[in-house]
């Protein structure tokens, strides 16, 4: 990962919170004399902004009002592979984590723990070539690799979307109605994925998705696209 020149550097900022997105561009104004081209407040229109104002930076919350905030990071890595992403969020779910981890996004700053100190540190590291992560994600994916059960070991990606929907307490007819499967089909891959995480009631099964990052991700599922032969 090369340097970027802090002569030219241009940023862009996707971030719900107004007060949050203003300190951010003050900070990278004040204290890497870039220049801030897009202060978005939702995902589309930061993922227009981005496409179109092309910045070498983006500084990116996840829990955005439209678009999930790892959905926006995945287009911008197609789209402009030159920009780096830093994700500034308070969630430290295991789905979260490893999604960045396999976008190949290029850091993670903590809302909960980090400091101001710490996120101008993330951006210098970063425009320096380096890669900065909050130690919470390295903690957090070595849980789940001692995990013999762990979901991204044991359940197919088609058995993980389904696990959305539990994680977020629908019937098997529910899911039945948005995935195209019949409803004798959902109960079946309900109880394959919980015989492979071993785990023994439905109300188990939906804490689990909660816990795991499973269930913020049905906001933003479409309401059908999977189809599969029962």
């Amino acid at each position: 990962m090369s340097e970027i020149s802090l002569a030219t550097l241009r940023i862009g900022i996707i971030e719900d919170e107004g007060i949050t997105r203003d300190l951010l561009a003050a900070i990278c104004e004040r204290e890497f004399a870039a220049t801030v081209v897009l202060r978005a407040a939702a995902g589309r229109e930061g993922l227009a902004g981005v496409l179109a104002q092309r910045p070498e930076l983006l500084l990116l919350d996840l829990c955005l009002p439209d678009l999930d905030g790892l959905t926006v990071a995945a287009s911008v890595r197609r789209d402009l592979p030159h920009c780096r992403v830093i994700v500034l969020s308070a969630l430290r779910d295991p789905v979260t984590l490893m999604r960045i981890r396999e976008l190949g996004l290029h850091g993670f700053v903590d809302k909960r723990e980090q400091s101001l100190a710490v996120l101008r540190h993330a951006i210098g590291s970063i425009l320096e070539g380096r890669g900065y992560f909050s130690p919470v994600m390295a903690a957090v994916l070595a849980d789940l690799r001692r995990d013999p059960y762990a979901f991204h070991l044991v359940l197919s990606p088609h058995e993980q979307r389904i696990l959305v929907h539990i994680g977020n307490s629908r019937t098997d007819d529910e899911i039945a109605a948005v995935t195209g499967l019949r409803p004798a089909t959902v109960q079946s891959r309900r109880r394959d994925i919980m015989r492979k995480l071993n785990i023994h009631s439905t109300p188990k099964l939906i804490h689990y998705a909660n816990a795991m990052g499973f269930s913020r991700l049905g906001k933003y599922l479409p309401p059908a696209g999977e189809t599969a032969a029962g």
